[in-house]
Order: C-alpha cells, then structure tokens, then sequence
C-alpha cells in the first residue's frame, strides 16, 4: 500500500502564511523608500527582516507536505516527509492506533507547525519521544514503533492502512531490507551546543541588529540629505533621504540568514567544519563592512 496524507488543510493554511510572510517582506521594502526616518521606519524595516526566516521555514514545511508518502509492502514500512526517510523491515516494526487515553494531548509539545501540517516532538508516557509526521489530528494516527524510534503518522485510511500491514506481516519478506533513517540536520542543537559556532552565530547576528539600533537612536542629529555612496575620487555622492541607511542593516541581516544556513549544511560533514567557522565568520566581517560603511556616510554628510 502507497498512500499519501490528507493535505488540504496544511497547504491551505501553509501557502497562506508563505503569502503573508512575503506579503510583508515586500510591504517592508516598498515603505522603507517612502517614509521618513522614524520608529516607524524601524519597524517597516523588520518586516523583511522577520518575513525571510518565516517564509523559508513555512516553505520548508510545504516541501514537506508534498514530498509526504507512507509505504507498506511485504518487505518494509517507509515514510517519506522532505528530508526526513525511514524505511525498517516488517519485522522491526509495530503499528498501532494511538491509544484513547492519549488522544487529547497527542500532539507536538512545540515547534513551528499548524493544523494539517502536524510536524515535531513530544515526550509520551508510556510511549516515548515521538516524532510527529502527520497531517491529521490524534484520532487519525498511527505510532510507529521501530527500535527506539517512534513516529505518529496519518494515512488517509488508518484502518486500511493497518490491515494491509498485518496482511504483509503475514505473507513474509521477500528481500532482506536494510534499516535507513535520515534525518535533515539543519541547525541542529549540535550547531548550539558548539560554543565557537554558537560566538560566531550570535556576534554576526549582533551586528545589524546593533547597526539597525543605531541608525534609530542617531538618526535625529542627522541633515535631510546625506551620502550614499562615493565618487571615484572619494567624494560623497547621491545625496538620498537617511531611511535608505535603513537598507544596509537590512542587507547585513539577509547577508547573516544566508551564511547561517550555509554554515549549519556545512557543519554536519566533520571534514566540512572548519569551512562552516569561516563562513560564519564572514557573516561577522560582512556585518562590520556594513558598521564601517554607514560610520562612513555619517561622516561625511
């Protein structure tokens, strides 16, 4: 049996939340050219800056969704659910409905998911810690039990679903399976628990959080028209309102999002590690070019 979960609701809901999420990265963009430097401003400017992180975990999440698919045959059970893969031979695994003590609480302690797109973890008495991959409530899922891992899944016919494992078991495998469980190990606890990359991380993200304070605090003290950018002699040029300083904590932030990413791929290989510490610290050197470049135009207004 090849089944996918029910996804109306979680790519309802999720392709909403994409939408407003980029809703407000462009909002974001198109008021820091319109409105004088304020707190206002600062505010307009967060919105790129809070929009791009939840727009790439929501779309994180879809590609989930749509890549979701739950396998039963005569030889393994194998769920699919983005990067996330386990596959285990019949007879490593137990199936079962969750039991009614438990469907109330059933779900994920916390976590970035909604209804219909029911993804994380949970300690369950008497269960274990449970990963959820699902798209329905307790009531539709299934626990997994393979080894020391455990999975709550929801095929869209759970009873089905159930039989047709029980008829597999029955029948007997016909080739020897290779357990398989991978794992996405983007900005794993492994990443925070590292204290050089935890410095690293935290100092690059420091940086234009700091350089958007400033520009809020200072901004009074400031003429109507400074520089933004330099002839090639060394002369201030383009003279333009100070909200367009706004862009450079903006870019520094989108420059920091990025090299974290990059990093964190980096930083599950051991032999890449050492390319991750220097890719976060370009974040740091790239957020203090963006300090030096907006001391600079300050200057010379």
């Amino acid at each position: 049996m090849d089944c996918r979960p029910p996804l109306r609701t979680g790519l309802t809901i999720g392709l909403s939340l994409l939408l407003l999420s980029l809703g407000g990265v462009s909002l974001g963009l198109a008021q820091m050219t319109r409105t004088a430097l304020s707190s206002w401003l600062v505010l307009w400017t967060l919105l790129p800056l809070v929009g791009v992180p939840m727009a790439i975990l929501v779309g994180y999440r879809l590609f989930g969704l749509l890549t979701a698919r739950y396998t039963v045959d005569r030889n393994a059970l194998r769920v699919r659910w983005g990067l996330r893969v386990e596959q285990a031979p019949l007879a490593d695994v137990v199936l079962q409905p969750v039991p009614d003590a438990l469907l109330a609480t059933f779900r994920p302690a916390g976590g970035w998911w909604w209804p219909g797109c029911i993804v994380g973890r949970r300690q369950v008495e008497g269960v274990g810690n449970v990963e959820f991959l699902a798209t329905r409530p307790a009531d539709g899922m299934l626990i997994v039990s393979i080894g020391g891992s455990v999975l709550a899944i929801s095929p869209p016919d759970g009873r089905a679903f159930l039989e047709a494992f029980v008829h597999a078991t029955r029948l007997g495998s016909l080739d020897k399976i290779a357990p398989l469980s991978l794992r996405p190990d983007f900005f794993s606890l492994r990443v925070w628990d590292d204290r050089v990359a935890r410095l690293l991380l935290l100092l690059g993200l420091a940086l234009p959080i700091g350089l958007l304070g400033y520009i809020a605090v200072s901004s009074g003290a400031w003429p109507d028209l400074i520089p933004f950018g330099f002839d090639p002699s060394g002369q201030p040029s383009l003279l333009v309102p100070p909200n367009r300083l706004l862009f450079l904590p903006l870019t520094a932030g989108l420059c920091w999002l990025l090299d974290a990413a990059l990093g964190s791929y980096l930083y599950r290989s051991e032999r890449d590690r050492p390319l991750a510490y220097g890719v976060w610290g370009l974040a740091v050197v790239v957020g203090a070019l963006f300090w030096g470049a907006a001391l600079q135009l300050v200057a010379a207004a």
